[in-house]
């Protein structure tokens, strides 16, 4: 049929009223479970698609979509946090004639996300964008957005919470295995490992465990029997990188060594290895911080691991965009490849 046909149509061929099909396209209740199953089969059957375009430059002139962002307060600690915004003011821009407000809001700590998840449902935003920091709090406020019919998409990082959730991340574990797959051509068997996390006051982040996690199995996936030295070194957030004396022994011992930095803070490496005239090393560090990229053209981090944040930011605006108008959760989960940044073709980034 032509798949230009109209809310009307499919109204006449289900035998209903245009309210119940508009009821069954956005999801609401107050339609029996056989009468929507009818509208469904006949949408499938026509190829119905709403025409978004024009909806929205309608719904423009009326109200925006508004649409709460809430991430960590950008300071020294946490840079990183200005890439998902540039991508997320990308797709506010691309969007800006369809109607479309974006609000901030930050966070630095559990007691703070949870003031700004408050204050985000009791402003009735269509939707939310968060990362998914703290297990306790982000279920607790998935309770809330339910409650409110708030759908919310999280970025960065997938953890396993009590309501089903969209996420818009790279799959840390695996970026681990690649991590380990890079140091191992360098370093080898016979070398020493190094995995260097970030710890606040909460404890090691999901995604650092997890590329951690990631980097091990591989060695113990692919060296059976075989003992790989790894040292694990839990960096706390606030405090100045510190070495102890098993570190300085590791650093002093003449074999190849591989660190592996779970974090965005590579470019603190190089310093360090100077400081205590360590050489034989080869660095995998994560994310393309401008300092990480000085380093890395300077030969001093080996490989860039990109996950892609100005990517996710606009993924998650324009996702939940297209979710809120045609309720296609489609670009909602996604699985942001893991692209390796050498010397070579830094630039380009």
């Amino acid at each position: 049929m032509d798949n230009l046909i109209g809310i009307k149509q499919i109204a006449k061929l289900a035998n209903v009223s245009i309210g119940t099909v508009d009821r069954v396209l956005h999801d609401r209740p107050g339609v029996s479970e056989t009468t929507r199953e009818k509208i469904k089969a006949i949408i499938k059957e026509t190829g119905y698609k709403k025409n978004t375009v024009a909806s929205r430059l309608n719904l423009a002139g009326r109200k925006k979509v508004k649409i709460a962002v809430l991430i960590p307060e950008v300071s020294s600690n946490w840079s990183y946090w200005e890439l998902p915004k540039k991508g997320i003011e990308k797709a506010v821009e691309e969007l800006s004639e369809m109607g479309i407000l974006v609000s901030y809001y930050y966070f630095t700590d559990p007691f703070s996300f949870i003031k700004m998840g408050d204050a985000i449902m009791n402003k009735k935003y269509d939707a939310l964008v968060t990362v998914p920091f703290f297990m306790a709090e982000c279920n607790n406020l998935l309770s809330k957005a339910k409650t409110e019919r708030i759908p919310v998409v999280f970025m960065d990082t997938e953890i396993k919470l009590d309501y089903p959730s969209y996420f818009i991340r790279q799959n840390s574990h695996n970026a681990g295995m690649v991590g380990a797959r890079l140091l191992h051509g360098l370093v080898g068997t016979e070398g020493l490992y190094f995995v260097i996390n970030i710890v606040t006051e909460r404890g090691l982040h999901a995604n650092n465990q997890q590329r951690e996690n990631g980097f091990r199995e591989f060695f113990a996936t692919n060296f059976k029997g075989k003992p790989i030295s790894i040292m694990t070194i839990n960096h706390p957030i606030d405090r100045p990188f510190e070495i102890n004396p098993e570190i300085e022994n590791w650093f002093r011992d003449p074999r190849r060594k591989g660190i592996f930095v779970t974090n965005a803070r590579s470019y603190l490496i190089p310093d360090i290895l100077k400081t205590y005239n360590v050489s034989n090393v080869s660095v995998v560090g994560f994310d393309l911080h401008q300092d990480n990229l000085k380093c890395l053209r300077k030969q001093e981090i080996d490989f860039l691991i990109n996950q892609k944040p100005e990517f996710q930011g606009y993924t998650a605006i324009k996702g939940m965009f297209k979710f809120l108008t045609e309720q296609d959760p489609s670009d909602l989960n996604m699985d942001v490849p893991v692209e390796i940044i050498v010397e070579e073709n830094c630039d380009a980034f």
